[in-house]
C-alpha cells in the first residue's frame, strides 16, 4: 500500500500548506483534516511556527508583498469572473473591488488633473462675489 498525503509532505510542506491556508481564512480545525494534523491546536501549532520560520528568514520586501497581493486579486476574480459576466451582481461587486484593489497596490489610478483656467475662473467669481458682499456691507453702514 502506497504512502498517504500525509507521510508524503514533509514537516515544512505542511506547515507551509497550513500557513497558506490560514492566510485565506481558514479555520485551526479545518487546516488539521486537510493537512494532517491530529487537531486544531496541532495546526495553529504548524502556523505559528511557519509565520516564526518566515520572519527568521528576513522581512519580504514590498514588491515581493505586492506581487503576492496581486496575485492573490488575481485569483479571486477569476474565480468570481464568470459569474460576474452572466449577470452576478454579487461576483461583479468581488470583481470590481479585485480591480480596485489591484488599481491602489500597482498604482494605476491617473492622478486628478485640475483645469487651471477654471481654476482661475472659480478663483475670480469668489473674489467679485467677495467684492460685491463688502459693498453691501458698506452701503448697509452708512447713515
Amino acid at each position: 500500500m502506497g504512502a498517504s498525503p500525509r507521510q508524503r509532505m514533509s514537516a515544512v510542506e505542511r506547515r507551509i500548506q497550513a500557513l497558506q491556508l490560514h492566510l485565506a481564512g481558514v479555520d485551526y480545525r479545518t487546516i488539521a483534516k486537510q493537512v494532517g494534523y491530529a487537531d486544531g491546536a496541532a495546526a495553529q501549532k504548524a502556523v505559528d511556527r511557519a509565520i516564526e520560520e518566515s520572519i527568521a528568514r528576513g522581512h519580504e520586501d514590498t514588491d515581493t508583498i505586492r506581487t503576492r497581493e496581486v496575485m492573490r486579486y488575481n485569483r479571486l476574480q477569476a474565480a468570481h469572473w464568470g459569474k460576474a459576466v452572466k449577470g452576478d451582481t454579487k461576483a461583479s461587486d468581488v470583481v470590481l473591488k479585485c480591480m480596485a484593489g489591484r488599481e491602489r497596490l500597482l498604482g494605476l489610478a491617473a492622478p486628478r488633473k485640475i483645469n487651471i483656467e477654471a481654476q482661475k475662473l472659480g478663483d475670480e467669481i469668489l473674489a467679485i462675489l467677495a467684492d460685491a458682499a463688502d459693498d453691501e456691507d458698506e452701503q448697509g453702514a452708512a447713515p
